[in-house]
């Protein structure tokens, strides 16, 4: 009787083990892979959804990847055995790993992937299960197995409610999103009413590109993360612009996936200012450039123009001066077409790259030796009898070519602009068109505006002295500074002739190409790096040189050994530096940038420099030495 019992209890056991198996085949482990566990799940819903739960357990220190693992490693996959419908894969909210400069994007410890099969899928669910794992080192596990669901499992259910928990919402995390591409980096940035406290961003593959490893920078609201970009040959960088990306982006166990597209670079972090105070301060840059030394014998030549009115009148001296304006405003506006076009073909932007050209300063000293021999009184500009009285008849006299010097003066203003207008430029040449197109003019309202001021009140240019012996001196003296500006701009033509630049006697610093490798190696060495983007063209520059970069206790300074310095000559065109310069939201020079032990991601130093700003930037990026 005891025999018989026990064989029934066996045959039992043995109709009832498969049932079990079918709705979970229990964990798997491979005899090649000792360091992970799999089980696979399946139910069926009330709704007829087949759905299954994909459950890793990994040993301390190992972990699976993300369907975007980032710059190494494999995501899970699953080959069918049989062809199946449509089969959806959710993806909990991943963590990132660095390891000797990859970063990738995973799971460690235990992880849950829900699957949805939509349609009618086989009575049994087969194939292979695919896992890459990795520690110090990397293995890709191949887990056969077949599951058949169950019908509304409890149990399924209840763990299904909590992985589904654990997948990114489609909103309600931030206020705005967006993301906007510049040479070699994406940066996104996201509003969040209540602010961050431990965000993440995880980043879906684009094309060809690889993402580095995010910097995010928290300020109240806003978060700002800037990633590295390089395409999978390690070539160069790739242009995102107008290419969608899937993010997710998480802080304090919220998590939210979002499509965008990759729109224009954004605002620089270090010109992240609201924009009625970027266009307060491009009316106030424009007005100082007439202050400018590049711009005063332009303005020289206006004054001696009025001077040479043997009977001033106000309409005519209105007209003057409001042609001047005009011939400003359009040359802001050609500036913010160029830009344009060279934003839309993705070419280099620069304030004040056509001083880089031989054939435009070439036609400037030119235009400058002229006027200054007519101011000497060596010859006088004489217009055809048929042509003036066209002209006179017209109203013109003269008009075009007091169009002719606002338009000038934009044009020698820029070299000398970068302290003044560096953020407003800096944020026109990233931001978007309408913007660049509006700052341009804000440029070019503020620097008409004391034109501005004498065409609508007449008077203040007609309170000049009466003519007389002075008029001579005081054009003697304008064709001095104009010789002045011309012999200046004569001295930019040597290195595009093949004269180096020379380097002043005062110059006791040992300065190096710049490069990204060679910061790279200094800080490989727990070295500082002084970073000096320069040109001959920029009176910045030689201010800064002059007046901090030459004094004795600052060279001592940047002498000191650990202490590495570059130089970044952007006298000619340099795709090098150009590059060096975007990937930092810059647009023009001086640039100075140090890094060290204490600065790893660098600090970039104010335009107009000073003793302080340098030498207490350089204690700070010492840091503490390993």
């Amino acid at each position: 009787m005891m025999t018989v019992f026990r064989q029934a209890l066996l045959c039992l056991l043995l109709l009832w083990l498969p049932v079990s198996w079918a709705a979970e085949i229990g964990w798997l482990r491979s005899p090649d892979n000792d360091h992970a566990s799999v089980r696979l799940r399946a139910d069926t819903s009330a709704d007829g959804e087949t759905r299954l739960l994909l459950d890793v357990k990994l040993e301390d220190g190992w972990k699976t990847y993300w369907r975007s693992p980032g710059e190494g490693g494999v995501a899970p996959s699953i080959a069918w055995k049989d062809a199946m419908p449509t089969v959806d894969w959710f993806w909990p909210t991943p963590a990132r790993f660095e390891v000797a400069g990859i970063t990738t994007q995973g799971y460690h410890d235990k992880v849950t992937f829900p699957i949805v099969v939509r349609g009618t899928p086989p009575a049994a669910l087969s194939g292979v299960l695919t896992l890459s794992t990795c520690s110090n080192v990397c293995l890709l596990t191949d887990y056969p197995f077949s599951v058949t669901p169950s019908t509304q499992d409890p149990a399924f259910a209840h763990d299904y409610a909590q992985a589904m928990g654990q997948i990114p919402l489609a909103g309600g995390l931030t206020d705005s999103l967006r993301a906007g591409a510049r040479a070699g980096e994406l940066v996104v940035e996201a509003q969040r009413t209540g602010g961050w406290s431990e965000p993440g961003l995880y980043l879906d593959a684009v094309d060809e590109a690889d993402f580095g490893m995010p910097k995010i920078r928290v300020e109240g609201e806003t978060l700002r993360a800037t990633i590295p970009v390089h395409d999978s040959w390690g070539e160069g960088a790739p242009d995102l612009r107008g290419k969608p990306i899937t993010l997710v982006l998480a802080d304090s166990g919220v998590a939210q996936e979002s499509r965008l597209v990759i729109g224009d670079a954004l605002v620089a972090e270090n010109t992240a200012l609201p924009l009625w105070q970027v266009v307060l301060m491009a009316l106030l840059g424009g007005l100082i450039l007439n202050l400018m030394p590049c711009v005063l014998p332009v303005l020289g030549m206006k004054l001696g123009s009025i001077l040479l009115v043997e009977e001033k009148s106000r309409r005519q001296v209105r007209r003057q001066f409001l042609a001047s304006v005009v011939g400003i405003w359009a040359s802001f506006m050609a500036l913010a077409a160029l830009m344009t076009v060279l934003r839309m073909t993705n070419q280099a932007l620069g304030w004040g790259i056509q001083f880089q050209s031989p054939w435009f300063i070439g036609v400037m000293v030119l235009v400058m030796l002229v006027f200054s021999a007519s101011l000497f009184g060596l010859f006088e500009f004489r217009l055809p009898s048929t042509v003036s009285t066209t002209l006179a008849t017209h109203g013109g006299n003269g008009l075009a070519g007091h169009f002719w010097q606002g338009a000038f003066a934009t044009l020698l203003a820029t070299p000398c602009s970068a302290p003044f207008l560096g953020t407003a430029v800096a944020v026109a040449l990233t931001a978007s068109l309408p913007t660049l197109w509006g700052l341009f003019l804000a440029l070019g309202l503020g620097m008409s505006l004391p034109w501005l001021l004498v065409a609508l009140r007449p008077g203040l240019a007609l309170c000049l002295p009466r003519p007389g012996r002075w008029m001579n001196i005081l054009r003697r003296l304008l064709g001095v500074m104009m010789l002045g500006s011309a012999i200046w701009l004569a001295t930019l033509l040597l290195p595009h002739l093949g004269f180096a630049s020379q380097s002043s006697a005062k110059e006791s610093i040992n300065w190096q190409p710049l490069s990204e490798q060679a910061i790279t190696d200094a800080l490989a060495q727990h070295k500082r790096v002084f970073i000096d983007v320069t040109a001959d063209w920029c009176i910045t520059c030689k201010v800064n040189k002059y007046n901090v970069l030459h004094k004795e206790d600052v060279q001592a300074a940047l002498r000191q050994p650990d202490v590495v310095a570059l130089r970044g000559d952007w006298t000619l065109p340099s795709e090098t530096i150009t590059e060096f310069l975007k990937k930092r939201g810059q647009v023009a020079v001086p640039f100075n940038q140090i890094y060290g032990p204490g600065l790893p991601d660098g600090q970039a130093l104010p335009t107009l420099l000073t003793r302080d700003a340098v030498l207490n930037t350089l204690a700070e990026a010492k840091g503490v030495n390993p």
